[in-house]
């Protein structure tokens, strides 16, 4: 399925990998995109100038800043399903109402979410460079995860393997099943 463009489909498909900083968000999505020739979209670049100076501070984000960033993101993911494009978005997902508000705008819409323990969350977040969210805020974004537990469409994976297991592991998980066969008397 590899073809490096955005896939067009009769229905689009939107795959959102959610998890808190340092889960590899950003890893297995551009993998997944790859794989599947979905377009990859990287949440953090739809985050305000404001929003991402605040995090680099060591400041959470602000619930306005937070809900202008969903907003742009949902905005985003409609446009994508209007247009029959599949996609992939990374996203931290705190919020369950604002995973919904992804929800309505997205098509066919699938939450992966990555998930470790603190302590390997932390390991990774010690070794990341380049990103201005540190790893003072990993505490924060655990204590803000809402739960996805009764949300039929939140798949959990773990993140203590390497990314080509999970991604793996993903791509066994979104393959339908056969139909099932009649039986033979």
């Amino acid at each position: 399925m590899k073809n490096g463009n955005a896939k067009v489909q009769a229905q689009p498909q939107t795959l959102i990998i959610m998890g808190v900083a340092g889960s590899g968000k950003s890893t297995i999505g551009k993998l997944l995109a790859a794989e599947l020739g979905y377009q990859f979209l990287e949440g953090d670049d739809f985050h305000s100038t404001e929003a991402k100076a605040m995090m680099a501070s060591g400041t959470p984000l602000r619930s306005d800043l937070r809900q202008a960033w969903v907003d742009r993101l949902a905005t985003t993911l409609a446009t994508h399903a209007a247009a029959g494009q599949s996609c992939v978005l990374s996203y931290s997902g705190l919020i369950a109402s604002q995973r919904q508000q992804l929800r309505d705008a997205g098509s066919q819409t699938r939450f992966i979410y990555l998930q470790g323990s603190a302590e390997l969350l932390a390991a990774r977040l010690a070794t990341r460079s380049g990103h201005y969210m540190p790893a003072s805020l990993l505490q924060s974004q655990l204590d803000s995860m809402q739960s996805s537990r009764h949300e039929q469409d939140v798949t959990p994976f773990s993140i203590d393997q390497e990314p080509a297991t999970l991604l793996q592991q993903i791509l066994h998980w979104l393959k339908p099943l056969p139909p099932e066969q009649p039986s033979v008397p």
